[in-house]
Parts: C-alpha cells; sequence; structure tokens
C-alpha cells in the first residue's frame, strides 16, 4: 500500500534518505525527451 507524506515534511535530505535518489549529469539520461518529438503547434507556441 502507498504511503502518504504531508509535502511540508518532504525536503531533499528526506528524499535522498528514503528513496535513495541521485543526481544523473548523464545527457542521455531521458534521451526520449528530446527525441522524436512532433512539432510545436501555433496554438502551443502563444502559450
Amino acid at each position: 500500500m502507498a504511503q502518504t507524506i504531508q509535502t511540508h515534511n518532504i525536503d531533499l535530505r528526506y528524499l535522498v534518505d528514503n528513496f535513495n535518489i541521485q543526481l544523473v549529469e548523464d545527457d542521455n539520461f531521458f534521451s526520449e525527451s528530446r527525441e522524436n518529438l512532433p512539432e510545436i503547434t501555433e496554438m502551443e507556441k502563444n502559450f
């Protein structure tokens, strides 16, 4: 079952200690966010 945590109790140290998050500096990490993207529509450009 998922645990719910109040957002005011969360900081970076908590996430590192409890979820083992770490900084990734590799440019290829999540490369799918930069590859094969559709063209931006005119409507999207207006936002």
